[in-house]
């Protein structure tokens, strides 16, 4: 049950689906419209987790997750980027799903569940190996769209380690850094100081906890277009939470302790 009144759309919502042939038109749009826009929210699909620990995340130090994190990103190829431009005083967004090429089920690293998981919520591997988007050209459009010029624009993520560690991948043309201290600077040099995991700030908030899913149950937030496990709609599903818990619990503003990616890496 919600604790709070179901929101409603101001509009309907339509996700931008990006490959290929339409890569140059799409991002000429975020070109036209990035500087209308204060918050960007992200969210990643790729094909599980191929490293592990014996123990639980919990029990390693930062340092020691990070090097998980690197691990895995660094071995496996990303299939889908959900990028959602929005304002937290309006109902007005954009959505774009981009779908890379060059993941293989057949021979590329993987946890099968999570592949097998993945195509039964929709994604298409074989569409995306032929016609998706070049991920070397993808950062190049990225660099020149006008979103990392700003460094008054918030970047939201849902447990967002993982995400921000595949853009980075992307942006950097050299994998990873090689120390979480390193990696925390670049997070700030790309994306500037206000990055938020909503997951971390939930446990801020009295009443809420769990999936995103969850927390948007709990709020009154129906998912408006699109469907679970599918990036561009769950990039969607994060603004529209991140502005409601911001109305709700953070009408003040968002304290300082909140903004370090950080917490993401202890909490994995």
């Amino acid at each position: 049950m919600a604790l709070f009144h179901h929101a409603k759309p101001s509009h309907a919502m339509v996700i931008r689906p990006v490959y290929e042939h339409n890569l140059e038109k799409e991002f000429a749009i975020i070109r036209k419209v990035a500087a209308s826009y204060r918050c960007v929210a992200i969210d990643t699909e790729f094909p599980g987790l191929v490293y592990r620990t014996a123990s639980h995340p919990r029990f390693l130090s930062p340092e020691q997750r990070y090097a998980l994190v690197m691990a895995n990103v660094d071995s496996l190829k990303l299939i889908q980027l959900g990028l959602t431009l929005s304002n937290t005083d309006s109902g007005d967004a954009i959505t774009w799903e981009f779908n890379f090429r060059g993941f293989d089920p057949e021979i590329d690293a993987q946890d099968p569940e999570s592949v097998e998981f993945l195509e039964s919520n929709g994604i298409d591997f074989s569409k995306n190996y032929t016609q998706g988007v070049d991920v070397e050209r993808f950062a190049e459009l990225f660099w020149s769209s006008g979103l990392l010029t700003k460094f008054n624009r918030t970047w939201i993520t849902f447990h967002g380690t993982y995400d921000l560690a595949f853009l980075i991948k992307m942006l950097s043309h050299d994998g990873l850094p090689d120390t979480m201290q390193k990696f925390l600077y670049r997070v700030t040099c790309y994306f500037g100081f206000d990055v938020f995991d909503v997951k971390h700030l939930s446990k801020s908030c009295n009443g809420l906890y769990g999936s995103l899913e969850n927390v948007a149950k709990i709020l009154g937030i129906n998912r408006i277009a699109g469907q679970a496990h599918q990036a561009g709609s769950d990039s969607l599903l994060i603004s529209d939470v991140y502005k409601k818990m911001q109305k709700i619990f953070f009408k003040n503003g968002i304290e300082w302790r909140h903004t370090s990616i950080l917490c993401g890496i202890q909490e994995l």
